[in-house]
């Protein structure tokens, strides 16, 4: 190549025309770029496993390539910022779709600077108990000892109802508290279903479970993002819808599809 410019016009050259005519219809011709999703995944969420499997099927979907954000809020300065009221909007800057997040059913509360997409899957508490066949809240008998986190959503199911007939246990996590059901100490356990099947998924033991009908134990899983990623939003529920709910249920699986 000439480090200097020409001082005389150089002659042209036909091939050169054709070359340059043809790299101009195929700028034209040639497919657009694909489009791009980013999603923010939680290592320490119970759903990461399907969380980055719908993210997948929603990206083949949208026919886009899909960049995926990974953290892990068990460890690091994840594990503090976790903490914060604006841990969710700040993570959703990082991506357009922050995976994973319980909302309760019927009744959404949303952290502060974000919106949620349509639920691509329900979850919630459920009552949990050794063997094959599963027991519901409403036929346990009168005493029955039913083992709860503390803190959490079933500890307010003994007040008032038949509730009131059960004898309550409460234990500091759900790692604890299901110890004391794998060790005969309590009858059931009324737990978060993630944290369940994370577990169930390195055990060989045989629990069964029943989604109960009481207040706050319904919860769907939605995805967070920022109002600048609206239009990321949209492609995300288009594509969900048209996964449909045979292909999604396999994703989710053993979680329930939303209703």
């Amino acid at each position: 190549m000439a480090d200097f410019p020409f001082t005389s016009r150089p002659r042209k050259r036909p091939g050169h025309f054709f070359v340059a005519l043809t790299l101009t219809l195929a700028a034209f011709t040639a497919p657009a770029a694909a489009a791009r999703l980013s999603f923010c995944l939680d290592k320490a969420n119970p759903l990461f496993p399907i969380d980055r499997a719908v993210a997948t099927a929603v990206a083949q979907a949208d026919h886009a390539a899909p960049r995926f954000v990974v953290i892990d809020t068990r460890d690091g300065s994840d594990t503090l910022d976790a903490r914060k009221p604006a841990f969710f909007a700040k993570l959703a800057t990082r991506c357009d779709l922050v995976m994973g997040f319980p909302v309760e059913a019927g009744d959404p509360t949303l952290p502060r600077g974000v919106k949620a997409t349509l639920a691509y899957a329900a979850t919630g508490f459920v009552l949990a108990n050794i063997g094959t066949k599963a027991l519901s809240f409403a036929g346990l008998p009168a005493k029955t000892r039913v083992g709860v986190a503390y803190l959490t959503v079933p500890t307010t199911y003994f007040g008032t109802g038949h509730g009131a007939a059960l004898t309550e246990y409460q234990y500091s996590s759900p790692a604890s508290l299901y110890r004391a059901l794998a060790s005969h100490k309590i009858n059931a356990a009324l737990i978060w279903q993630p944290w369940l099947e994370r577990h169930l998924a390195a055990a060989s033991a045989k629990i069964a479970q029943h989604q109960p009908n009481l207040p706050h134990a319904r919860w769907d899983i939605v995805a967070l993002y920022r109002s600048a990623a609206s239009a990321e939003a949209v492609r995300f529920n288009s594509a969900i819808g048209r996964l449909g709910p045979r292909h999604l249920a396999a994703l989710i699986a053993p979680y329930r599809l939303p209703q």
